[in-house]
C-alpha cells in the first residue's frame, strides 16, 4: 500500500520495525516467564586463538579444560575445579571459549562476571596472565553491601567484571 506522503515512507518504516521489535521483546519474555528452574549454564567468550585463551582463564582464574570440538579446537569447555577430573565431575557454569570470526569484534557490553574472594590478587593474577585492567577497582553499593568491582580485558578483547562481595557472603542480595 503506497503512502500518501512518501516523504515518510522512511519513517513509517521505521516505526513496523521498532513495533515488530516491540512485540517480539514481549512476546519472549512471556515465554521466558513461564520457564522453571532457569540457572547459568554456560558463558561463551569469543577469541581468534582458543588454546591460548583457555591458557589464560587457567592461569589467571583456574578453569580447567575438560572438553574440546574439532582438532585443531575450534571451541574449549571449560569448568572451574582442582584438576581436570575434578572440573569433569563439577557442576560449576561452563565457561566456551569459542573461536571468533576473523573480522568480528569483542562486544564490550555482553561479558562475564566472576565472584573473586581477593580482587587485588585475582587482578594481579589476571594481569600476570595478559589481562589489562581497565580504570580502578571501585566499591559499589548493591542492595544492603558493598562490593568491590574491577574491570579486565582478556588478550582477545572480552571483557570480564571481577566482584569481591563482603565476608561472609556468597551471592548479591536483592531485596
Amino acid at each position: 500500500m503506497a503512502s500518501y506522503y512518501p516523504h515518510l515512507q522512511p519513517l513509517e518504516n521505521n516505526m513496523r520495525r521498532t513495533m515488530a521489535t516491540a512485540l517480539g521483546l514481549a512476546a519472549v519474555t512471556w515465554l521466558t516467564c513461564a520457564q522453571a528452574d532457569v540457572s547459568v549454564l554456560a558463558v561463551r567468550l569469543g577469541s581468534k586463538d582458543v588454546v591460548a585463551l583457555a591458557k589464560f582463564y587457567d592461569t589467571a582464574f583456574g578453569l580447567k579444560a575438560i572438553d574440546k570440538v574439532g582438532d585443531p579446537p575450534t571451541e574449549i569447555i571449560m569448568r572451574y575445579g582442582a584438576t581436570v577430573a575434578a572440573a569433569k565431575a563439577g557442576t560449576s557454569p561452563e565457561f566456551l571459549v569459542e573461536r571468533r570470526e576473523a573480522g568480528v569484534t569483542p562486544d564490550a557490553m555482553a561479558h562475564a562476571i566472576f565472584h573473586v574472594s581477593d580482587l587485588a590478587a585475582t587482578v594481579a593474577a589476571a594481569k600476570s596472565a595478559g589481562a589489562t585492567v581497565r580504570g580502578e577497582i571501585v566499591s559499589a553499593p548493591i542492595g544492603n553491601i558493598t562490593v568491590k568491582i574491577a574491570t579486565v580485558i582478556d588478550p582477545d578483547g572480552n571483557v570480564l567484571e571481577l566482584m569481591e562481595l563482603p565476608k561472609g557472603v556468597d551471592h548479591l542480595p536483592h531485596p
